[in-house]
């Protein structure tokens, strides 16, 4: 059996059910967050919620096709769970400074909203 195509599924099937499980535990949780801060407006705050949900699976899915254009040839098994925590850490860190920078926006835009 070829070990890239083995790679490939095993990572394939590890970022989709990280990317899928963060992405609604980010829509749903963020959802209380942006009616805080949208506070008439539910109707702003859903969409800006669809907007991050929507930006947030194309981002990663574009990462994760990249990705997996530049993978060199696997020879062993070794390798294959190098590659696989490898980039999946990527995947992993990429979600944890996408989130922190959009509560930073998503902060200085309430700032800006109850100074004006």
């Amino acid at each position: 059996m070829n070990l890239n195509v083995l790679t490939y599924t095993i990572y394939g099937f590890i970022t989709a059910f990280i990317i899928i499980k963060v992405g609604w535990m980010f829509y749903v949780n963020g959802a209380h967050y942006l009616h805080e801060v949208f506070e008439n407006e539910m109707d702003t705050a859903n969409t800006i919620n669809k907007l991050l949900l929507v930006g947030y699976y194309l981002l990663n899915l574009g990462y994760v096709a990249v990705s997996l254009s530049f993978w060199p040839v696997i020879d062993n098994y070794l390798q294959v769970i190098e590659l696989v925590a490898k980039r999946t850490s990527w995947i992993v860190l990429s979600l944890v400074f996408m989130h922190y920078i959009n509560m930073l926006w998503v902060r200085l835009l309430k700032k800006y909203l109850q100074t004006t």
